[in-house]
Order: C-alpha cells, then sequence, then structure tokens
C-alpha cells in the first residue's frame, strides 16, 4: 500500500481542525483530489494545498500493509489529528495540537514531538505513541461526559499534564517520565503506569482499576488502605502483560520511547509492591501500586 506525504508548506494564523486526515481515505484518492479537501478552522476554511505539498510513494515489498500517512513538520496549529482513526498509520515528525487520537478506534497514530490537551480523549482502540510531552486530560473525557478512554495504549515517552486518565474505564496508558495532578482521577477500570513523579492527589475518586507507581507519592491519600499480600498471581500476569507490550510499540515505529518505557517491561516478578486500595471516600475497589527501587514497603 502507498505512504501519503504532507510537508508543512505554511502554517495559518489559526488552529485548524485535522480530523478529516485520516490514512485510508487519502490512500483512495489521487494528489490532486487531496489538495482540495477542506479543513475547517472555526469561521475559516483551507484546502489542505494550501497548507501542504504532498506527495505518495509506494512500498513495493509490503502490498497487503495498511496505508500510511505521515505529517512532515511541526503541527501545533492542526488539533484532532487521529481522530475516529479506526485502521492505517498516521505519523507526525512534529509537534501535534489538542484532541490527538480523539475516539480512534484502531490503527495506530504516532508522534515524534510533543501533543496538546485531551491526548487520546475517549480512545477506545489502537494505539497511539508520543515521543515528547502531552497537555492536560491525555485519555480523559470531554468536558461533561461520564466515560474516558474505553480501550487501546496510550504510551508517552515524556510527562503527562494534570488529570491523565481521568474517568477511564479501559484500556492501557504508560508514562514515561512525570505526571501532574489528579492522576487516574475518578477511573473506573483500567490501568495506568507512572515511571516518574507523580502530582497531588493521585487516584482521587477511583473506584476501580490500578494505578501503578514506580517512585512513591509525596503523600499517600489518605483514603487508601493497605492491600495486604495474597496477589502473587496477579503481579506475574500483570508484569507479564506489560512487558508484552514492547514489541508492538517497536512494530510500530515507536522505538523511541523504548529507554523510558522499559522499567514498565522489565518489573520483577517476583518482588511485590507496596499495594493499597480505594478510593475509599467513593467505596472505591481499585489499587494503588508503589512498585520499583524508588517504591516502599515491598513484600
Amino acid at each position: 500500500m502507498s505512504t501519503t506525504t504532507l510537508r508543512v508548506r505554511a502554517a495559518p494564523g489559526f488552529r485548524v481542525d485535522g480530523s478529516a486526515l485520516l490514512p485510508v481515505a487519502f490512500a483512495a484518492q489521487s494528489t490532486e483530489e487531496l489538495a482540495r479537501i477542506v479543513l475547517h478552522a472555526g469561521n475559516h476554511r483551507c484546502a489542505v494545498g494550501d497548507l501542504f505539498d504532498i506527495s505518495r510513494s509506494a512500498r513495493q515489498t509490503e502490498s497487503d500493509a495498511p496505508p500510511r500517512l505521515i505529517l512532515e513538520g511541526d503541527v501545533q496549529w492542526l488539533d484532532r489529528i487521529g481522530a475516529h482513526l479506526a485502521e492505517g498509520h498516521l505519523h507526525v515528525t512534529g509537534v501535534a495540537g489538542d484532541y490527538a487520537g480523539l475516539r480512534m478506534t484502531g490503527g495506530a497514530l504516532h508522534i515524534d514531538g510533543h501533543a496538546g490537551a485531551f491526548t487520546g480523549c475517549e480512545m477506545r482502540g489502537g494505539q497511539l505513541t508520543v515521543a515528547g510531552n502531552t497537555g492536560d486530560f491525555a485519555a480523559g473525557a470531554l468536558p461533561g461526559d461520564i466515560e474516558g478512554m474505553t480501550g487501546g495504549t496510550l504510551a508517552i515517552g515524556g510527562d503527562a499534564g494534570a488529570r491523565v486518565g481521568d474517568r477511564m474505564r479501559r484500556g492501557v496508558v504508560l508514562v514515561g517520565a512525570n505526571a501532574g495532578d489528579f492522576a487516574a482521577s475518578r477511573v473506573v477500570a483500567g490501568t495506568i503506569c507512572i515511571a516518574g513523579r507523580s502530582g497531588a492527589h493521585p487516584a482521587y475518586g477511583m473506584r476501580r482499576g490500578t494505578l501503578l507507581l514506580l517512585h512513591e507519592p509525596e503523600r499517600i491519600p489518605p483514603t487508601f488502605a493497605e492491600g495486604g499480600h495474597g496477589f502473587d498471581v496477579f503481579w506475574t500476569l500483570f508484569t507479564r502483560a506489560l512487558a508484552a507490550l514492547r514489541e508492538p510499540l517497536a512494530a510500530a515505529g515507536a522505538t523511541a520511547l523504548g529507554a523510558a518505557l522499559e522499567p514498565f517491561f522489565t518489573l520483577d516478578a517476583r518482588a511485590l509492591p507496596r499495594r493499597l486500595s480505594g478510593d475509599l471516600a467513593v467505596d472505591g475497589r481499585g489499587e494503588l501500586l508503589i512498585a520499583g527501587t524508588h517504591g516502599s514497603g515491598a513484600h
């Protein structure tokens, strides 16, 4: 299948909705047709050809490979990249705007630079990788909605902003560096792993799900109780599931994330973490795991 490349020609002075830039849809059209596609931008409208130089190349050895779309250059002004992505590969070589991967259901979106707020917001499937940092509410819910991420994998090599995983119901989020305040807030289910420091009030309002920290937070939430022993089998399966994510991330071209996420792939199944359960203020049955050399209370 072919690879379509959009190279930034000129950055507009306003924000643009990039939800129409999808690999499968672009593969079915000629470059002349692509140049005429209209992108909405509030009260403005612009064509793809006004913003990008368009080129296409065929991959002779991978005729059955999914279509690929590359956005070359910083597109911080381009929001909703990969929104509703269902199949194919979308690659951003620079910085992306807000709402990247909004409600994507499949395929792979990789961002070499940073991404804005609401990255992976209400994501339902697929694989979203960000080599740099993300803004607030990554894997969260849109304002007024009650469900955040419900499937797929979101891997962040750098820092995540506040409220990462807010209202998350399913899926996996990996953060290779630090996370802001209220990480894993109001989580209903799913797994969130943070390799660096977490901000204030982690797991606030958690009902179920798992928050794994490789550094002990400055303050353990008072509404979490020590979870005791007896989860050896769970921990073995949990570490095995995290290790299994290394290969698909590498296959998607996200090898640059490897160093940041490696601590998750190499957790010792024999060294049980400290386990706390909560948030008891909402009758929660979630779990806060503190593992690694920076955790304390390993059993």
